[in-house]
């Protein structure tokens, strides 16, 4: 039965507590407190269901939940900071794993991060029974540029009461979507009318002489009622419980009967086995879910190969470090002793003496240098690895070494076991994909390639008959049609728009040929209508040769305009005209066009896929005819045999 359970509590760093503590806590990541220095990581049997929403203005860092955190840590100075607000509520179990998140994140989205907080939520499902979710808020502003100031009205306790008020009618919601007659109220029994009777006031004498073991009348009629009332109580539980029983029971009754009809024996085990794996119904979407879960396991336990390498690289490093550290003092060591070593009695090696004595000091020196480099050195991998001394660091090494082997086999056996869970929801998968395959084709008995269609593609089908069918069967024929009829109009129209664009590009040279046909024309008519320049012309061989040439021009030009269809200006102009009001048509033809092929993606996509399909029945009953063949050759080779012996 769904219950209502909904607290809030701030996360204080004056009551010892971390927010980087609390996130890796709730979320099972491993995470490194970078105020502290220390790497927080706590194993959960169940694998909590996280994500992070934050408000659209917020810098991509806050998807990082370790950065996120740490800078929660850093922007709060105060030694009893409040670092983060923490509300703890609890998911009906009736809805999925899918739903369940669904509604918390939608929930979340609405009442904190539309306000202007960040939102770290994780769901902990290690009890079936008590599924639940921890929500982490930030206390501050975010902008671009990081955390701002604390927004003290989110401390309102109107607002908690809003918030426990919002949970119940988002999970109602929720729950009468997926057709679950349960219901929650953030509201007390009284409030919510049950017949529950009031406890009468005891008062101060009956109260002490209660606290003493003594039964008072007012005492005894409180008893009653208190048990009357958890009669009350647990009659209305026991309903609920039954009506939800018994819807479950039907529903349950009605996927199977569905899955016996659409899956075969197999694949009823492959879903079973997925089923348990989840520990929820074994759908696409909870299939995608776990997966996407799996990824980012693998891609933690690369994490954690990876810092085992740099772990190893590091200790090396200051393995050699100190190594060279001993080196040098050792070679200090040896110099002190030559110098103390040296013979100051005898003079005539006092020159040598000194001479020695200052190479070596010059040795030391440089020693001492080396020693304080390989120092400075260390620093790094004194703070990353958490020693002071070399004792402590052999301890960090030995340490290190003995946990190495466990580590790494640790992390083989959780990448054997994703490689099994994924194994088990591949195959979970492939059966749920065909079950659907299955039931779409039985709605086209006439047409026996749809058993063959791919996931994909039988989506599409689907698609198109919500589209197109109104929740009724189309007839693949009517498809077909349909396609067919969308391909010629569109034909058809591109051929309207491809008529407009070659009759343009027509009287584009026509209109060439014509300017220099008025342009020569002109010329000859100058002299043919000027009796005196037609007496020039006899007399005048460049003006004879300016008219001939015009002439010549003119016809030709003439010739072109007729192989472009146009015999004059008013012929042209008119042309013209009639284009202007065909090219007025083109942006109507394409928006035609273009609402055509829109569906027709889809229609073609679904022809396609049956397409295919067909091809690949075909396939299959040559493999099966392949197979009896074999049978029958192999039958008639052993009847030979024994005719032979």
């Amino acid at each position: 039965m769904a219950i209502y359970h909904f607290s809030a509590q701030v996360i204080s760093r004056g009551r010892g507590q971390s927010a980087v503590a609390s996130a890796s806590y709730r979320s099972g990541d491993r995470l490194m407190d970078e105020r502290t220095g220390e790497e927080k990581f706590y194993r959960r049997n169940v694998e909590p269901d996280t994500m992070i929403l934050a408000p659209s203005n917020s810098p991509e860092w806050v998807r990082d939940r370790e950065r996120l955190w740490n800078e929660v840590e850093r922007v709060e100075k105060r030694k009893d900071a409040q670092l983060a607000r923490e509300i703890n509520i609890a998911l009906p179990k009736e809805l999925s794993n899918d739903q369940q998140k669904e509604l918390i994140k939608n929930y979340v989205q609405e009442q904190f991060v539309n306000k202007g907080m960040i939102a770290d939520i994780a769901i902990h499902r290690d009890d079936k029974e008590n599924p639940h979710a921890h929500v982490m808020l930030t206390t501050r502003e975010i902008t671009v540029d990081g955390f701002g100031p604390k927004n003290r009205n989110w401390n309102d306790r109107g607002l908690l009461e809003q918030w426990r008020e919002e949970w119940a009618n988002h999970a109602n919601k929720a729950l009468e979507k997926e057709g679950i007659q349960e219901r929650i109220s953030h509201l007390s029994h009284e409030a919510r009318g049950l017949e529950q009777l009031p406890t009468v006031h005891l008062g101060h004498v009956a109260h002490e002489m209660e606290k003493r073991g003594v039964q008072t009348d007012r005492g005894n009629i409180n008893r009653d009622r208190q048990e009357y009332n958890a009669l009350v109580v647990d009659l209305q539980k026991y309903r609920e419980e039954k009506q939800a029983l018994e819807q479950e029971k039907a529903r349950q009754q009605e996927q199977k009967q569905k899955f016996e009809k659409f899956t075969t024996p197999s694949e009823r085990v492959d879903l079973q086995n997925a089923s348990k794996l989840l520990k929820a119904e074994p759908s696409l979407k909870n299939i995608k879910d776990r997966s996407e879960q799996l990824d980012k396991w693998d891609e933690r336990l690369n994490k954690n190969d990876g810092y085992i390498r740099w772990k190893d690289e590091k200790i090396r490093e200051a393995s050699d470090h100190f190594k060279w550290i001993q080196s040098f003092e050792k070679q200090i060591q040896e110099a002190e002793k030559r110098i103390e070593n040296l013979n100051w009695l005898n003079p005539l090696k006092l020159k040598e003496n000194r001479i020695t004595k200052e190479r070596t000091e010059q040795d030391i020196s440089r020693a001492k240098g080396e020693i304080q480099f390989h120092n400075e050195k260390l620093n790094y991998h004194r703070e990353k690895l958490g020693f002071s001394t070399e004792k402590e660091f052999n301890q960090v090494k030995n340490q290190h070494e003995t946990d190495r082997p466990g580590l790494l086999e640790k992390n083989r056996k959780a990448r054997q076991h994703i490689h099994h869970e994924r194994d088990v929801l591949q195959k979970a998968e492939n059966a749920l994909k065909n079950t659907f395959v299955r039931q779409v084709a039985s709605l086209y008995p006439e047409r026996p390639e749809i058993r063959y269609m791919k996931y994909e593609s039988t989506l599409k089908l689907v698609e198109l008959n919500k589209k197109y069918g109104k929740d009724k069967v189309v007839p693949i024929e009517k498809i077909e049609k349909v396609l067919n009829n969308s391909k010629q109009e569109i034909q058809r129209l591109q051929g309207e728009i491809n008529r407009v664009d070659h009759n343009r590009s027509r009287l584009q040279r026509a209109e060439g040929y014509l300017k220099n046909y008025e342009k020569h024309q002109a010329i000859v008519e100058k002299y043919e209508n000027n009796p005196f320049l037609k007496g020039k012309m006899l007399v005048s061989k460049s003006a004879k040769q300016e008219y001939d040439n015009a002439v010549t021009a003119r016809d030709s030009y003439k010739s072109y305009m007729k192989k472009e269809g146009i015999s004059g200006r008013v012929d042209f102009e008119k042309q013209t005209n009639i284009l202007g009001k065909m090219e007025a048509k083109v942006p109507e033809f394409k928006g035609q066009i273009e609402s055509q092929e829109k569906g027709l993606g889809l229609l073609d996509a679904v022809m396609k896929g049956i397409e295919q399909a067909s091809r690949e029945m075909t396939r299959e009953r040559d493999r099966q005819q392949q197979k009896t063949k074999g049978k029958s050759k192999s039958k008639q080779r052993y009847k030979g045999l024994e005719l032979g012996e």
